[in-house]
């Protein structure tokens, strides 16, 4: 009982101290010094021996506060209190202060063969020295900040890995986290995922990062979700474990070909039915986030990945440019080289992909006989097309991209 109380003494002391200070129109000292660390160290490390001990302490700090909280009554009736923080403001300066410190000291990790090369050579503008530095201080916060460990961490799919990218584009990044191990053993179910938005600083532009807990991301997996696929196969990486070779291998030896191909089906319809469709001026990116599932749909079907999945060898993943993988693709023969030459004109002209413009018959073809092509395919296989579509982070590609 003397030690508890001497504990919370001690910090009843370390509020008194601090509002002295206040009220005199100092900055709080958060960590105390000199006489004032010794006086609550004492009664920290020397609990009372007796009641009455403890009485007469506690007296004492009920006097101290009694005449502080007179001093805050006049303090406040002067108005010589300081003004309040704006914490939206405060926590801006913040972000920013951490972005900058970022940019000007590049984390260890960040070697020879690291994320920051492979940012450079994925195409001409995606995330550069200060965008990963800073991403990656983002998310060593998020740690801190949201008590996870991140076992993986990388881009999903969006224009920072399609070669589409222009110079607002955001930073869409995905984590695979575990929980401290007391989580896992509480009566509330334990966080499955997460998502957060950072504003843009400085020269980083906005970067949204969504998280799957591990068990969360291993049933993702077992459905052979192209999302959680695609993460651990994404080009730029700001965090890698022991843990991302096992989630790769897991993904390889439990893949169901036909179950990722009819995803990326489902995923290139619904999105074409929504957004290009129905529409009779549709956002030109969009005609991206159509082609991207179904191109890579058509690249799996033409890749044998039984052998992968019975053999220790290691698969490729589609190539994550847009006009890699069209390449790719036109390259057996599915695509013809005036389909090819519209996909190759989409990337060229990014600086429209944001912009609402007329439908392109062309690309509406190409995107039509792909459906029709692809659906036929999965028919062979006695894979039925009629199921629901993609729902929850199955779709999420489609939000990202």
């Amino acid at each position: 009982a003397g030690k508890r109380f001497s504990k919370c003494l001690y910090h009843a002391w370390h509020k008194i101290f601090e509002l002295k200070r206040v009220l005199r129109g100092d900055e709080p000292a958060v960590t105390l010094k000199g006489s004032e660390h010794s006086f609550v160290m004492n009664l920290r490390l020397q609990p009372p021996r007796s009641g009455d001990e403890a009485r007469t302490a506690l007296d004492e700090a009920r006097a101290h506060y009694s005449d502080l909280g007179d001093e805050l009554n006049a303090s406040r009736a002067s108005g010589t209190l300081p003004a309040e923080v704006d914490a939206d403001k405060l926590a801006d300066w913040l972000r920013s202060v951490r972005a900058r410190q970022a940019a000007a000291t590049v984390p260890n990790r960040v070697q020879a063969g690291s994320p920051l090369e492979l940012a450079r050579s994925i195409s001409t503008r995606s995330s550069g020295h200060d965008d990963v530095g800073a991403i990656t201080h983002i998310l060593e916060g998020l740690e801190r900040t949201e008590g996870i460990r991140i076992l993986h961490a990388g881009y999903s799919p969006s224009s920072r890995t399609l070669g589409t990218e222009h110079e607002d584009s955001d930073h869409d990044v995905h984590v695979i986290f575990v929980l401290h191990r007391s989580a896992y053993f509480g009566l509330n179910e334990p966080m499955q995922k997460f998502r957060r938005s950072f504003p843009a600083t400085g020269d980083v532009s906005q970067v949204d990062v969504s998280g799957w807990e591990v068990r969360h991301a291993c049933r993702m997996l077992a459905h052979s979700n192209p999302s959680v696929l695609h993460l651990l196969h994404s080009p730029i990486r700001f965090m890698v474990t022991r843990w991302t070779k096992e989630l790769q291998e897991t993904a390889r030896r439990t893949l169901d070909r036909s179950a990722l191909a009819l995803a990326w089906w489902k995923h290139g319809r619904q999105n074409y039915q929504e957004f290009i469709k129905r529409r009779d001026e549709p956002i030109r990116k969009k005609y991206v986030h159509v082609l991207r599932p179904l191109l890579c749909m058509k690249w799996l079907l033409r890749h044998d990945w039984r052998a992968c999945m019975h053999s220790e060898a290691s698969c490729d993943f589609p190539p994550a440019l847009l006009l890699d993988l069209a390449h790719d693709v036109a390259s057996s023969g599915v695509l013809s080289e005036s389909e090819l030459a519209r996909v190759e004109a989409l990337v060229a002209q990014r600086d429209k992909l944001p912009s609402p413009l007329p439908r392109d018959p062309d690309l509406d073809r190409l995107i039509e006989g792909l459906l029709q092509s692809g659906q036929g395919q999965l028919a062979e296989m006695g894979v039925p097309t009629s199921g629901r579509p993609p729902t929850d982070d199955a779709a999420s590609d489609k939000r990202n991209a």
